[in-house]
């Protein structure tokens, strides 16, 4: 095999007479590329590689690979295409690479620069592109790769400055300048190409929703429970989780705020910036939520202190959940040293109930929740059995209405009454007064009833999605590992639990009383 070329900065040569090489096609976009995108103009790597094919047919190359990166990120380590590609040319795996400018390897920090560089340089690996190739072993193109690379930083630096100079700008017009829109809103494009916010109004009813249910004290795995049940999806598809939940009660953006800067990311870290180095800003758009409404979420939130996320590293999954019998207060898990090492109890700091193993605790509970289930399976099916042709309440209401069109039926014959001579003045007036009176008393009793109507038909409804909901919250509660993961789903069927035991109680004798997060009759 053999490679020649000038060192002119605008030309190279392969001559026909070489072994075949084998080479990689690298291909990613720039920011410009991205802009022209943007404005219709042509799609950048579909171009770049029928550039790039055309290339290495010209030069009679063997293109054994080509890499397409569907990322940005200035970063190689937010690119696996390239950190593929690296790991190639370590292995030898080509003679050369096609990219249509050196600085499409990468422009990011020299960290990087200086690591792509070197590993084409240690493998003898060439980097071709339309203009040039370079052979980083020879000294003059080394040199020349090296000024390129640091002209790209510098051309990077400048770009970046005045880009997030525009963003500022345009954040503090009260644009909305991220790529992706946020749940419940689309983005359009007006004629003078500035991108707005506007509401998606199915998916503004789900974010109505989860404030709505917030407010009334749910928590974020009841909604998003709830939503799932409703077959409402996220805007990748998926099914609704706590964090989405909690990310759209975080976020100002629904009653009409733009904040930018709130979070600073670093390679393997991030951190909540503080509120001086944030931007917020009254929003273009139009709020889905009142900021009344935000607010009163905001205080729920941070009022919910005890609530069990990773972070607080929760270990007792029945933490909150059980109450004692004799003092009211909560039970909290204690590790006592045993013959078999350390063993969990739940006790009583308050007075002398007697602790429990913790297993034996949690497994009670699932048991007296599993026969609960059984028997609330089969109420409803006796329901279901026993239930009339005619309902009570339907009934009631027909026979209200049926009575109220006699006493308005009544009350027309009593003016007839009164025009015939058949009663005087006195006795209409006091037939009419104890008329009007019943024709009130019947109204009344019709909007009760209609209201029980409506009050049975939810209850109803509720019902039937209880067993089903009851049941997958079991399942998943007998596979989750993580003790705060199956604290939450514990705290989503069970309001609290009370219990009771006396010394001279042993092991699973106790007395234990659940009071289930379902709704009554």
């Amino acid at each position: 095999m053999c490679f020649k070329y000038n060192q002119s900065v605008t030309e190279y040569n392969i001559f026909k007479g070489c072994d075949l090489m084998n080479v990689a096609i690298y291909l990613r976009k720039s920011r410009a590329d991205e802009e022209a995108e943007h404005r219709g103009e042509f799609e950048t790597l579909s171009r770049h590689k029928t550039t790039l094919l055309k290339l290495a047919r010209e030069q009679n190359l063997n293109v054994i690979e080509i890499k397409e990166e569907l990322v940005s990120g200035e970063s190689i380590e937010y690119r696996p295409k390239m950190l593929e590609l690296l790991g190639e040319i370590k292995n030898n795996n080509y003679d050369a690479v096609l990219v249509m400018d050196i600085d499409r390897l990468g422009r990011g920090n020299m960290q990087d620069q200086g690591l792509i560089l070197d590993t084409f340089k240690k493998s003898k690996t060439k980097i071709i592109t339309p203009r040039k190739t370079y052979d980083l072993n020879d000294e003059f193109d080394e040199e020349y790769s090296e000024f390129e690379a640091f002209m790209a930083r510098k051309e990077l630096k400048l770009i970046s400055r005045r880009m997030q100079r525009g963003k500022i700008k345009s954040i503090e017009e009260g644009k909305f300048i991220a790529q992706a829109p946020p749940y419940g809103y689309d983005i359009k494009y007006l004629n003078n190409k500035e991108r707005v916010l506007v509401i998606n109004e199915d998916k503004a009813t789900v974010v109505k929703i989860i404030f709505d249910m917030y407010l009334k004290g749910d928590g974020a795995c009841k909604i998003s429970n709830y939503l799932n049940e409703l077959g409402y999806k996220t805007t990748t598809g998926r099914t609704w989780y706590e964090k989405g939940i909690r990310d759209i009660i975080k976020n100002k953006v629904y009653c009409g705020y733009i904040v930018w800067n709130k979070v600073e990311r670093k390679r393997n870290s991030s951190r909540t910036r503080g509120i001086e180095e944030q931007i917020e800003v009254k929003g273009k758009h139009e709020p889905i939520i009142s900021e009344d409404i935000w607010n009163k979420a905001q205080n729920i939130r941070k009022k919910r202190i005890n609530s069990p996320t990773p972070n607080n590293k929760i270990t007792n999954p029945l933490a909150g959940i059980v109450k004692c019998g004799y003092c009211n207060h909560t039970l909290i898990a204690k590790s006592n040293t045993t013959s078999n090492g350390y063993e969990k109890y739940m006790v009583c700091t308050n007075c002398k109930n007697k602790a429990t193993k913790l297993y034996i605790l949690e497994n009670k509970i699932l048991e007296v929740l599993n026969k609960w289930l059984v028997n609330y399976r089969l109420s409803l099916k006796d329901e279901k059995d026993n239930s009339k042709p005619e309902n009570t309440l339907e009934h009631t209401l027909t026979n209200l209405n049926k009575e109220l069109d006699t006493l308005e039926k009544q009350k027309e014959r009593l003016h007839d009454f009164l025009e015939q001579g058949i009663y005087d003045n006195n006795t209409f007036g006091e037939r009419l007064k104890i008329l009007l009176s019943r024709i009130e008393n019947a109204r009344e009793a019709i909007n009760k009833t209609n209201i029980d109507i409506e009050m049975q038909k939810e209850r109803n409804t509720v019902k039937t999605q209880i067993v089903p909901q009851l049941e997958k919250i079991l399942s998943e509660y007998t596979e989750e590992k993580e003790p705060y993961l199956k604290n939450i789903l514990l705290k989503s069927v069970i309001n609290y639990a009370v219990y009771k035991k006396e010394p001279n109680q042993k092991s699973d004798d106790f007395s234990l009383i659940l009071y289930p997060n379902i709704p009554r009759d």
